[in-house]
This record gives C-alpha cells, sequence and structure tokens, in this order.
C-alpha cells in the first residue's frame, strides 16, 4: 500500500471519529473542498468548521475504502459509507471523492455523493 492509501485511510478514520481537526490537517492552507452541489470551501479553516458540522449531523459515520485510483496527482477513491436515519434505520450510501495533491497536501476536495438519504 502506498504512501497515499495510507493517508486515505487515515483521513477516513478521522471523519468516522469525529475528528475534524486530524482530517483537516491533510489540506493545503489554500485548498478547495467541494461536497455534491453545494458551493465550494476555500482554506484549511472552513474544511475543518464544515466537517464538523457534517460529523455532528449524523448519528455515526463509518467509511470502508473500496477502492484508490493514483492518476499522477489525482486519486480517486471510492467509498462505501455506512450511517443511520435519524429513525435509527441503518444507511449505506456509495460515495465517489476525488482529490488533487500537491506533495502530500491536499489542494482540492470534491465529494461524489448523495447524503439526502441520511436526512
Amino acid at each position: 500500500m502506498s504512501g497515499r492509501h495510507e493517508m486515505v485511510d487515515a483521513m477516513c478514520a478521522a471523519v468516522d471519529k469525529g475528528d475534524a481537526e486530524a482530517f483537516g490537517s491533510w489540506f493545503a492552507d489554500d485548498a478547495t473542498y467541494r461536497f455534491g452541489n453545494q458551493e465550494p470551501l476555500t482554506g484549511k479553516a472552513a474544511i475543518i468548521d464544515a466537517t464538523a458540522g457534517a460529523a455532528g449531523a449524523l448519528p455515526w459515520v463509518r467509511h470502508t475504502v473500496d477502492q484508490v485510483a493514483e492518476l499522477g496527482d489525482q486519486l480517486f477513491c471510492r467509498f462505501t459509507i455506512e450511517t443511520a436515519t435519524p429513525d435509527g434505520e441503518h444507511l449505506t450510501l456509495p460515495c465517489v471523492t476525488v482529490m488533487w495533491l500537491r506533495e502530500d497536501q491536499v489542494v482540492d476536495y470534491r465529494v461524489h455523493m448523495d447524503i439526502s438519504p441520511a436526512f
């Protein structure tokens, strides 16, 4: 497993623990982040705040990394995300994330996922 695959595992583990700071530590100060059709966020602080908010909105979350493909400085990651609906029903959702890296820092992060069934 490459260092980049380990990075993806560590990022997922941080989100699963609700540790927005640890997740955000992988981002460059000027990074951009876009979740689905939402407006892009710019800057590490905004990404950490949004991650903390998202983690707080779900009862729990667990990421399974299904695939990581590297193409130069891009990572294409396929995940299975598990959580629960507001009434406690177990939910499994597909997710694809594309990351652009500068050395070992994320400079652009795009999440392609429909999270609406969780709400």
